[in-house]
């Protein structure tokens, strides 16, 4: 993976070293402040591929941060992830309103903030899509949308397709369904709609899938993941 470089504005220091850590491991240049002029000043003379913002700084609203990044000329476009333990409906709605990109509440599964990170990053194209993705006996090609199993083509719908690619993409992370709703199905967070829509869809892909579908496991009360 190229080395993506991402801003973390977060004051509590286990949460920096935990998002440090882990973004680390997978590959990413991260750069740490601990507040919103600490943040402002190094966004001055250097650029990022992401930023990941606290709702709550020492110094001030990470709201307030995002607006400032968005009147930048070089920040404008910018990624924003805002990585909170401010989760409620309307809470949701003033960050992705500020110009956010995406908002996950604390406390959180480190495989979805990875699979949210990367997400981003793709869509900013920033990351660019690869031709072809394998996870264990499954391999995806996406200029011809098919998928094989073991060799054997094995036909899905458009929806079906994206959702099993999006979960091997991950590597046997799990993924909850509000982040599926979000990326696959254009809900915007913190919608948490009561469909089954997700639910459904896995349940055809594993009538399609034959042996294969003991791999598409689901996590109870959290969501899915695709085993190699």
């Amino acid at each position: 993976m190229a080395r993506f470089r991402i801003m973390v504005v977060e004051d509590e220091e286990s949460s920096s070293t935990l998002l440090n850590d882990l973004l680390t491991a997978e590959g990413y240049s991260i750069e740490l402040a601990s507040t919103i002029a600490a943040a402002r000043e190094r966004t001055k003379g250097e650029d990022f591929d992401m930023y990941l913002v606290d709702r709550t700084l020492p110094d001030g609203e990470g709201v307030d941060f995002c607006h400032e990044l968005r009147r930048g000329s070089r920040t404008r476009k910018t990624p924003i992830l805002f990585l909170t333990a401010k989760g409620s409906a309307d809470d949701k709605i003033e960050g992705l309103r500020a110009g956010g990109d995406d908002y996950l509440t604390k406390p959180f599964h480190q495989g979805e903030l990875l699979a949210r990170v990367e997400a981003l990053l793709r869509r900013s194209g920033r990351l660019g899509k690869p031709e072809t993705l394998e996870h264990g006996p499954f391999k995806f090609d996406f200029d011809s949308r098919k998928l094989t199993i073991k060799g054997k083509l094995t036909a899905l719908a458009a929806r079906e397709f994206d959702l099993l690619a999006m979960l091997a993409s991950q590597k046997g992370r799990v993924l909850s369904r509000e982040f599926l709703l979000e990326t696959l199905w254009g809900y915007a967070p913190g919608q948490s709609p009561e469909t089954k829509v997700v639910d459904v869809t896995v349940s055809q892909v594993r009538e399609k899938l034959g042996a294969a579908a003991e791999k598409l496991v689901t996590v109870r009360g959290f969501g899915y993941r695709l085993d190699a």
